[in-house]
C-alpha cells in the first residue's frame, strides 16, 4: 500500500513512516479513521487507486486497522486481547502464543500479560490496546490520540516496529511533541484536508499550526528564538543536536 485517498475529504497522502493528524476539536479526525474500519459506511475510499469496497473483506481486517480512544476492550486480561483479535483473523493459537511471545519482549511487557484490564494504569491500558493490533502488522494503523499516554521509549518502540514491518501509522494527535516523530503533518479542518505536507516544513509556519490549536514542539521554539537572536543559524528538530550545536 503506497496511497491512501478519501474523496470526502478531498484527502489523498502517501502511506510512509507516521503521519500525524491534528486539527480542532470536531473537525473529523476521529471520523476519518472510523471511515477507514467501515465504522461508518463508506463508498469513496481508495488505496492505490482501488476502492475498498470492492476488496476482500478479510483483506482489508488484516491491513486497515484503527484503536480508538474509547476504552473499550474486549476480555478481561492483557494477554487476551492480545489474542482477540489474531483469533478474529483465524491465526492459529500456536502462532499467536508465539507472536506474543516476541512482542512482550520487544516492549518489555511479560509481566503485564498476566493483569486484570481494569487494574492497570491509564498508560499501560493505552499501551495494551495499540498492541492488540500492532501484532497484527496491518499495512495502516490509525491511532487516536492514545500513544499521548505513553512514554517516549513506548512511543519510539511502536514506531521502530511499525518501521520494521512496513505499517504506515496514522496518529491523531494534539500533543504538539509527538508531531517531531513523525514524516509528515495531515491538518484536518470541517471534514477537509486543510494542508498536508512534510513535517520539517509545516513546522516553519507557526501561524498555521497556531490556527489549529497546536503550538510549535518547545525544541523549534527554542530553536527559532536563537535564530532570531543570531545564536544559530538554522533550525534543529532534535534536542541533541540542537544543544550540540549551542555548546560545540
Amino acid at each position: 500500500m503506497e496511497k491512501l485517498e478519501i474523496q470526502e475529504y478531498n484527502l489523498n497522502i502517501k502511506l510512509d513512516g507516521v503521519v500525524n493528524i491534528i486539527g480542532l476539536p470536531a473537525s473529523g479526525k476521529t471520523y476519518l479513521l472510523k471511515k477507514l474500519i467501515n465504522k461508518v459506511p463508506s463508498t469513496d475510499i481508495f488505496i492505490d487507486s482501488q476502492n475498498i469496497k470492492n476488496l476482500p473483506l478479510d483483506y482489508l481486517q488484516k491491513n486497515i486497522a484503527a484503536v480508538l480512544d474509547d476504552h473499550k476492550f474486549n476480555t478481561e486480561y492483557a494477554e487476551e486481547e492480545l489474542i482477540y483479535y489474531q483469533d478474529k483473523l483465524g491465526i492459529t493459537r500456536e502462532q499467536s502464543t508465539e507472536k506474543i511471545k516476541n512482542m512482550a519482549k520487544y516492549f518489555d511487557i511479560e509481566e503485564l500479560l498476566v493483569s486484570k484490564i481494569n487494574l492497570l494504569s491509564e498508560s499501560e491500558k493505552a499501551l495494551i490496546k495499540i498492541l492488540s493490533l500492532l501484532i497484527i502488522n496491518p499495512s495502516i494503523l490509525g491511532i487516536d490520540n492514545l500513544l499521548t499516554y505513553l512514554n517516549i521509549e513506548n512511543k519510539m518502540k511502536i514506531i521502530k516496529y511499525a518501521k520494521e514491518n512496513n505499517i504506515t501509522i496514522l496518529n491523531i494527535t494534539n500533543n504538539k511533541e509527538e508531531l517531531l516523530l513523525g514524516n509528515y503533518i495531515l491538518i484536518i479542518d470541517n471534514y477537509k484536508v486543510a494542508d498536508y505536507g512534510k513535517t520539517d516544513i509545516l513546522l516553519k509556519d507557526e501561524k498555521l499550526l497556531s490556527k489549529y490549536g497546536m503550538k510549535m514542539p518547545f525544541i523549534i521554539e527554542l530553536s527559532s528564538g536563537l535564530n532570531y537572536y543570531d545564536l544559530l543559524k538554522k533550525d534543529y528538530y532534535d534536542e541533541k543536536t540542537l544543544i550540540g550545536e549551542i555548546w560545540k
